[in-house]
């Protein structure tokens, strides 16, 4: 049973227009909220018309309801309707009916025509069309909640489901959410990409949650690593990647996983009816990343066939955003009349810089303590330079250690753990020259945290995250402005802070060399790294062949000769395979010395024969291939390549059914051509090809004997959305529901 808490009264009343023109097949003629002379609906009856009244009053209680009902009875008198609906959200007594017909004594009110919460869900129940269409009243309902939460359809923590619950009450239907589905329908995958702040995360975070409600298992993935492990297709299963093309500067790295799994990884989700793949990515990063990779812009891929640019909102829908985000927001009574008054809110709407999320961030209670100024001069400030989102209340209303708090999240992992930054704010609190004596640190971080927490970051199991992408963005700007990386090259110590702070510089000084100004600092930075030993050796290895190929310093050879000591003893897991082979291939084109390529190329290429000789079974086909590709082709030891190759195929074939039982139909034959290429390169034997082939024919006749291609994707697409420009006296009567609310 429904409680329609998260329909704003919008959404409540066009939620009351379709049930009763379901109900009793009439056709409803729209008037809006605000004055409205008593009438929110009108319908034609043989003799005259019916009148018919929503009123969500859920949070008011029945004597606010009885107190609006006798102010309609007046308006009703004047307009002699021959019938009378009234509809509200509020749960009604036999007695309240009673009371509620006495209220509006002038109306033709029969106790049948009272309508409130049981009765709407019970005409819901009646009409479940209905109910499909305000997809916001099941999407946060306990029911979906209860099934989604138990079914175990989520492999992150509860917080994400939690950030799209409380998305739902917001979240406006517009044209996107048929268009995505029709994509994904089509193709099987997604790419939202758009302009930072327009709605991708929050498209793709309501098409999972439609999909969770209706048992798809949902996977949140953040490499296409982790993708192709959880890409099972033995149920239904939608795999979401956001930013899967990073949130600030695209990296040679990301370009070349993105060549290797990418492609393959897609071909196996557009070929199959369990698979759905979402992904988001800001469009000046696409752009870039398929000006940079051939296989992200070839008829392959065709990525352009699934893209959904997300920029441009009609005129109603930026209206129907503005008035969700004010209804639901915790904004106090003033100032919501102060985003009201004199139509603002019309600027708002029409302003060339509308973005979903500035109104998100201007519309938040926890914004609006923290900017520190009146709301509206807030929201003016903000539409005419976004920037200035952050910049006031970053250089005037956020104290000192909540600033090094700020900047100690920058130079870290998109979501950090507690202990991780609270040792990364005592280095960026020295760095912005804060006084705090060392047992009063715990304190102020604590402080900070506390501080921010809500309008800034958000923590979730002891891992805290920026709470809003901007913020992110904003300090990339800021950090270049203050040229504080200066300042932090002084202190970051750890992997995660340097490998930030280095993408930074590279960003500001992309053809750095051995007389940039910070030269000196990267040499006493990568000191510290070899020092702290934070980081794989793989990780650092490949960190201090890039400082050296850019800055030319001696310390960074020394933190490639201390990687490769210790990768010798460590060795390399299979979950590093890709990082490795990366490696050994960057070891062909780095300018370091001769001698210290040899021994990191003799070691990485040992570690890595190693790995695939006894790790082979935890691979992918497709991982095993690509590094056993690199082995063979940059390793220094070609016969201990080929010996270990030969001998990780063997590993691999002994394990291959868990890969071969996720196969379908449509992907056995690609795979068996794959795996009969591998083994005729690396020259495999008869007898683990025999092995091989009986595998995969076992595989054929089971798929043969059970028709998969049977299992359909079971779900309901949302309708098309009926769009229409509307005018400034629709939009004011629209918002005159929410003043003094």
């Amino acid at each position: 049973m429904y409680d329609f808490r998260t329909l704003s009264p919008i959404d409540f009343e066009e939620l009351v227009r379709d049930l009763v023109q379901a109900e009793f097949s009439v056709r409803c003629e729209s008037f809006g909220p605000g004055k409205d002379l008593g009438i929110d609906f009108r319908f034609a009856l043989a003799q005259g018309f019916g009148i018919i009244q929503a009123k969500h009053y859920i949070g008011s209680g029945p004597d606010a309801l009885l107190a609006a009902a006798r102010k309609e009875n007046d308006k009703v008198a004047k307009l002699l309707p021959r019938r009378f609906i009234f509809a509200t959200s509020v749960s009604l007594t036999p007695v309240l009916k009673v009371r509620i017909q006495e209220a509006l004594s002038t109306a033709p009110l029969v106790l049948e025509d009272i309508l409130g919460q049981a009765d709407l869900n019970n005409l819901l129940r009646l009409h479940p069309e209905i109910e499909r269409k305000h997809f916001k009243l099941w999407l946060a309902s306990t029911a979906v909640l209860e099934r989604i939460l138990h079914s175990g359809v989520y492999n992150r923590t509860d917080a994400e489901m939690d950030v799209i619950k409380a998305m739902v009450p917001k979240f406006v239907h517009n044209e996107s959410v048929p268009t995505a589905e029709t994509l994904l329908a089509k193709y099987g995958a997604l790419i939202i990409c758009g302009e930072p702040g327009v709605g991708k995360s929050t498209l793709g975070r309501m098409l999972i949650w439609l999909h969770a409600a209706q048992d798809w298992r949902i996977f949140v993935v953040d490499d296409m690593k982790e993708a192709f492990e959880v890409a099972s297709t033995t149920e239904k299963r939608l795999i979401f990647f956001d930013d899967f093309l990073g949130q600030v500067r695209l990296s040679d790295d990301l370009i070349r996983g993105m060549d290797q799994r990418f492609p393959p990884f897609l071909a196996r989700v557009r070929s199959n009816k369990n698979l759905r793949f979402v992904i988001t990515t800001r469009d000046y990063i696409f752009r870039q990343a398929q000006a940079q990779s051939s296989r992200l812009s070839s008829t392959e891929v065709n990525a352009s066939e699934f893209v959904l640019n997300v920029s441009h909102y009609i005129r109603s829908t930026r209206a129907r955003m503005l008035y969700n985000h004010i209804y639901f927001s915790g904004l106090s009574v003033q100032e919501r009349d102060a985003l009201l008054e004199d139509d603002f809110f019309l600027k708002i709407i029409d302003h060339r810089n509308f973005n979903p999320r500035l109104i998100d961030l201007l519309t938040s209670a926890d914004y609006v303590s923290v900017a520190g100024v009146p709301i509206r001069q807030a929201v003016e400030a903000v539409l005419e330079n976004p920037h200035e989102l952050w910049e006031k209340p970053y250089r005037s209303h956020i104290s000192g250690e909540g600033r090094a708090l700020m900047l100690s999240l920058f130079f870290n992992e998109i979501r950090t753990p507690l202990d991780a930054l609270e040792r990364s704010f005592v280095r960026m609190a020295k760095a912005l020259g804060l006084s705090i004596a060392l047992a009063e640190l715990p304190i102020r971080f604590r402080l900070a945290l506390k501080e921010l927490e809500g309008s800034v970051i958000s923590i979730r199991d002891r891992n805290v995250s920026f709470s809003n992408p901007g913020v992110r963005d904003y300090l990339a700007r800021a950090i270049k402005v203050d040229r504080f990386l200066v300042a932090a090259t002084g202190v970051i110590t750890e992997y995660a802070e340097v490998k930030r702070a280095w993408i930074s510089f590279l960003a500001e000084a992309p053809r750095a060399n051995n007389r940039h100004p910070l030269t000196r600092a990267w040499a006493a930075v990568a000191a510290r790294l070899m020092h702290d030993g934070s980081g794989t050796p793989l990780q650092r290895m490949e960190l201090g062949m890039d400082m050296h190929d850019s800055l030319f310093i001696d310390e960074a050879i020394e933190l490639v000769r201390a990687a490769s000591a210790e990768l010798d003893i460590s060795g390399i897991d299979s979950l590093e395979a890709s990082s490795g082979s990366r490696v050994l291939e960057g070891l062909i084109l780095t300018l370091l010395p001769g001698d210290v390529i040899d021994t990191a190329r003799a070691v990485v290429s040992k570690q890595l024969g190693r790995m695939i000789s006894e790790q082979a079974w935890a691979m992918s086909l497709d991982d095993l291939r690509a590094t056993a590709s690199n082995l063979k082709e940059f390793g220094s030891d070609t016969d201990m390549a080929a010996n270990a190759i030969r001998k990780g195929i063997g590993v691999y074939i002994g394990q291959m059914k868990d890969e071969l039982d996720e196969l379908r139909k449509d992907e056995i034959e690609t795979y068996a051509t794959e795996l009969r290429e591998l083994l005729i390169e690396h020259n495999v034997s008869d007898l683990p090809k025999r092995r091989a082939h009986a595998a995969i024919e076992s595989r054929r006749q089971t798929l043969r004997e059970r028709d998969d291609d049977d299992y359909e994707r079971d779900y309901s697409p949302l309708e098309p959305v009926k769009t229409h420009e509307v005018s400034d006296a629709d939009i004011r009567s629209m918002f005159d529901s929410l003043k003094g609310s």
